[in-house]
């Protein structure tokens, strides 16, 4: 994957629409990354609302586009699919 396909995907994520969507100013991988990180994160500790198959999804993305990011590759990604 490419990162132009990795910011495809990441945009096309149900839990982008929630994100602060940063990347639309600077257009950075990195900055996709830690929108959609973010609304994960408020996820999981049940201070937003989710679908289990968005949560799936987005935890997904962040694994495999991590090593594409230059400032969150060794950022732990603790996140589990709540079902």
């Amino acid at each position: 994957m490419t990162k132009e396909e990795a910011m495809k995907t990441g945009r096309d994520l149900d839990v982008y629409l929630d994100s602060e969507m940063a990347d639309e100013k600077t257009g950075r991988l990195d900055d996709l990354w830690q929108s959609i990180y973010d609304v994960v994160q408020l996820c999981d500790g049940g201070i937003m609302e989710s679908d289990p198959r968005e949560m799936r999804d987005a935890i997904a993305w962040l694994k495999e586009v991590q090593p594409m990011t230059e400032d969150y590759k060794t950022l732990s990604i603790p996140f589990e699919v709540k079902e």
